[in-house]
């Protein structure tokens, strides 16, 4: 039989399904078969024994592929590793990298009209990529099942840095500690964010982006 989880308590390790026939088992974990603790909603399968559910497994919901729109500017759900670094990072940064590298060889032979229009490219580019960015950074800490909140703790200080650096602060204090503060963040973001597997199975944001058995 069918039902969804509609309450588990930790402490005692019991809690009830509300089965699809309308009517309320009790379970304990000795009688759960999944890789995660019950949360409330969970779908899932088991034997009814009177007024107790036995041998449950919770149903994994299906992952649908994301449009494009959603890839880019939904900040719901997750997103797994390969899709951070395949469909976004490596060819955002490749773009930026050829454009530096025209901007470079212009300012190297002096053609200003080009230098000019190279400037307005990457401010656009930077302003187009803005948003997609943090979405996609919520979205992979989400596949962590972390609240897609903890990007503030990377884009807070960057952003105060950038503003102390323009309004000339390079040799500031403040800068310069912030700076450190970024690369601290940086890397742990990196590590945790950008190497570490997601949650396997579905969690408490989405179904898993990784397909496995």
């Amino acid at each position: 039989m069918k039902g969804n989880v509609i309450g588990f308590d930790p402490d005692t390790n019991t809690g009830a399904i509300s089965g699809h026939d309308g009517k309320r088992y009790d379970f304990a974990t000795a009688d759960w078969h999944s890789h995660r603790h019950p949360e409330h909603g969970d779908l899932v399968d088991f034997s009814p024994d009177n007024q107790r559910a036995t041998q449950i497994y919770a149903l994994e919901p299906e992952y649908v592929a994301p449009t494009l729109g959603h890839f880019l500017f939904s900040a719901r759900v997750r997103m797994s590793r390969s899709q951070f670094w395949l469909k976004w990072f490596l060819p955002v940064v490749a773009i930026y990298i050829v454009l530096e590298i025209i901007l470079v060889a212009a300012l190297a032979s002096g053609n200003s009209r080009t230098v000019g229009v190279i400037g307005v490219i990457l401010l656009i580019f930077s302003l187009i990529t803005l948003w997609p960015g943090i979405a996609i950074m919520v979205k992979r800490i989400h596949d962590r099942n972390k609240s897609g909140w903890l990007a503030l703790a990377f884009y807070v200080p960057l952003v105060l840095y950038y503003i102390i650096i323009a309004a000339g602060g390079e040799q500031n204090p403040a800068a310069i500690l912030l700076s450190v503060v970024v690369l601290g963040i940086g890397i742990w973001f990196f590590i945790e964010f950008g190497c570490m597997r997601g949650t396997v199975g579905a969690n408490k944001y989405g179904p898993d982006p990784v397909q496995h058995p």
